[in-house]
């Protein structure tokens, strides 16, 4: 019973979004429509007109290439084309090209996506503006003609978190294929060029995706090595600050406990990352890894 009312407060939320109208409403109607649909639910044609309203909106542009992906008659190359127009220097936006190229086995078209991401300033996906902007769309129809109460904000906080995480994450398998094996010893120039991507991919804005541009390195270069030793470093501290986030109340699934304030400091903190030393700081933890500090991570190869 409480699984069918969640799903009708979904849907009726959904509804009173699209008639809203605004790109923000129509941008929650959209990632919650798609959410947990296995087939094309009919969300990126909601995405699209949130972008028409607001064609300068990065964070809409991106949620548009990746809802795109869900829709059975999409062309992947027109919203990545408008994304790379309003956010030339995100590397994420050359995912969708490296994948097109894999599949066809086209190395000139591999390098070329490699190449735009090795490049690149940044790999965002916008994470924490996407929460600010949803969840302040959807706490705002479940109390309408009301201002939404902290614990309505929070609550549609901790909704979206798990909506747009399971939305704009962009698919990874492309690079690691891309980056391993007979393609690093037979395609000249390859391995260097994937060594630059994978940093590429650590200057993100979410820990996963983060983590995975370390993980990467750490493949590509041998661990006794200058430039090993100081990934080694750096996802010492990754993995540190990314298993204490998980212990602090930003991360809790239980309503009471989690931050009131979580919506405003995701609005005022592009990185994930950043917004998660805010947390530390009111917690009194230090930011980097005590000396003696041992990550509580079952083992992984690099």
């Amino acid at each position: 019973m409480a699984h069918a009312d969640a799903a009708g407060e979904r849907l009726a939320a959904i509804d009173h979004l699209i008639a809203k109208g605004t790109p923000d409403a129509l941008a929650t109607a959209a990632a919650l429509q798609q959410f947990g649909a296995e087939t094309d639910s009919g969300a990126y044609q909601l995405i699209s007109r949130a972008v028409q309203l607001a064609p300068d909106r990065r964070d809409l542009a991106w949620l548009a290439v990746r809802l795109c992906a869900s829709s059975s008659d999409c062309d992947d190359t027109i919203p990545e084309k408008h994304l790379h127009e309003v956010d030339p220097t995100n590397g994420v936006g050359a995912t969708g090209a490296l994948t097109r190229a894999q599949r066809k086995n086209d190395v000139a078209g591999i390098d070329g996506a490699l190449a735009s991401i090795a490049n690149s300033e940044r790999f965002f996906v916008y994470f924490d503006p996407l929460v600010a902007a949803t969840a302040t769309a959807l706490a705002s129809v479940r109390q309408q003609g009301t201002v939404p109460s902290p614990k309505e904000t929070a609550r549609a906080t901790m909704e979206m978190m798990g909506v747009i995480a399971a939305s704009v994450l962009p698919p990874t398998q492309s690079f690691t294929y891309s980056c391993k094996g007979l393609a690093l010893q037979r395609v000249p120039g390859r391995l260097d060029l994937c060594r630059r991507a994978a940093r590429g991919f650590a200057r993100a804005d979410t820990f996963l995706v983060e983590g995975l541009g370390l993980s990467l390195q750490q493949q590509l270069w041998p661990l006794d090595s200058a430039q090993g030793r100081a990934i080694m470093a750096q996802r010492r501290v990754f993995q540190y600050r990314m298993e204490e986030y998980s212990r602090l109340h930003i991360s809790a699934s239980n309503l009471d406990e989690f931050p009131t304030d979580a919506l405003e400091v995701f609005r005022t903190h592009a990185r994930e990352q950043d917004a998660a030393l805010v947390y530390f700081a009111r917690a009194g933890a230090p930011a980097d890894p005590p000396a003696q500090w041992e990550s509580q991570a079952l083992p992984r190869v690099p």
